[in-house]
Order: structure tokens, then sequence, then C-alpha cells
């Protein structure tokens, strides 16, 4: 049994943004939102947010950007790690200080769980910061997502874009989002003809991942009948 994944978001004691319009922005992003089932606070008043059914603590805000911050992890996590059918998490409110809290997310490979988060924590903080989640962040679960898939390949913003259908310049801010988040890391040639600069996936699991691979054997050519 894999133990769940434990983080410690710090939030917010003023929030720049009330949380009704945090997780308003979210939905419009990450649809899948609105389908989450909550039971977080349903028996201290908890409120179900706009257009979705996880519910928010009247007058506890740090408390609720830690749980919509548990929502995103979970929704992100379901994207990464598509063998898994069931999902859930818990979210943990301090006392003292009030800033401090514990996630915890039951997960299949703690290293999916890490990178979700990892991921979640940088649509929260953009999204606080005034940002529109959408295309941006959506974009950047899918670049995650293909280069923690694939990653013993170097990636362009024009290879990730044509890999995408979206246009180069979406491919090159999702690219910068995860080079903030150290999640990626430019590769370094002698010669570099293209011009432009190369990524790999450094995300939890992801060297380990691509050591696999380079050492299982090549598949073996099929013999003529």
């Amino acid at each position: 049994m894999t133990p769940p994944l434990r983080t410690i978001p710090l939030t917010e004691r003023v929030p720049r943004l009330a949380e009704t319009a945090v997780l308003a922005t979210l939905v419009g992003a990450f649809p899948g939102l609105s389908r989450h089932q909550c039971r977080a606070g349903a028996g201290n008043g908890g409120v179900p947010g706009p257009g979705t059914r996880i519910l928010l603590v009247p007058r506890d805000s740090s408390a609720n950007q830690a749980h919509v911050f548990e929502h995103v992890t979970l929704e992100l996590l379901g994207a990464i790690d598509t063998a898994s059918s069931r999902l859930s998490g818990v979210t943990c409110a301090y006392a003292e200080p009030p800033e401090r809290n514990d996630v915890f997310i039951e997960c299949r490979e703690p290293d999916d769980a890490a990178l979700a988060a990892w991921l979640a924590a940088e649509v929260m903080n953009g999204v606080l910061a005034g940002e529109p989640a959408s295309p941006l962040y959506p974009d950047v679960l899918h670049c995650a997502r293909l280069m923690h898939d694939e990653t013993t390949r170097a990636w362009t913003p024009r290879r990730l874009a044509t890999r995408l259908a979206i246009p180069v310049k979406r491919a090159a801010a999702a690219l910068a989002v995860l080079s903030h988040a150290k999640l990626i890391q430019t590769e370094e040639f002698a010669m570099n003809f293209s011009g432009e600069p190369h990524y790999r996936c450094i995300a939890a699991g992801a060297r380990r991942k691509a050591k696999a691979m380079a050492a299982a054997p090549a598949a073996s050519p099929p013999k003529a009948s």
C-alpha cells in the first residue's frame, strides 16, 4: 500500500483574491473540478463554491485556499496518472499558525502526485496574482504530462506546439512556467543549429524513468514467416 503524499502549503493571511473568485477562475480552466465530490466542512457550514460541489468554510480563507489547492492537485493528478480510477485527498488546517496546512493526497505513484502538487502550486500562485488561468495552465499541464511521459526526448517550443496542436507562443509560455517551477531544465549543446532552446523534464521520477527506458532491451525484430 502506497502512503499518501504529504504537502505543507503556506497560504495567504490576507488573501489577494477571494477564494470564490479563485475557484470560479479555476473551474473555467479545468472543468473537471465541477465534478469533484467534497465533504470538507459539511458539518461546519461549508458552502459549495461557484459551479462546483467543493465546499468552502465561511470566514476561513487560509483553510479554503489550501482546500482548493488540494482539489487542483487531484485534478492535475487525474490527468497525469490515467491508470487510477479514483483519487482522494484531505486538508488539515492548523489553528496556529493559521497559514499552515497539511494536505494529503492518496496516490498510486508518489512521483506523479509530487509533480501534480508542484504544478498546482504554480497554478494557485498565478491565479492569486490575477493571471488568467486559461489557456496558460491547461497548456502547462499538457506540456508537463508529455515531457514527463517521454523523458528521453529533448523538447523545443516548436516540437511541443506541433505535438499539442497549439501555437508556438503558447508552448513557450508553458515552458517558462515549468522552468520557473524547476520541473524542467535547459539542455546545453556545443552546437545548436536550430537556435531554439531544448528542455528536458527533471521532475520527480523523470530521471529514474529515463534510466529504466535506456536500460530496457531493444525489441527483437519480427521473424520472417
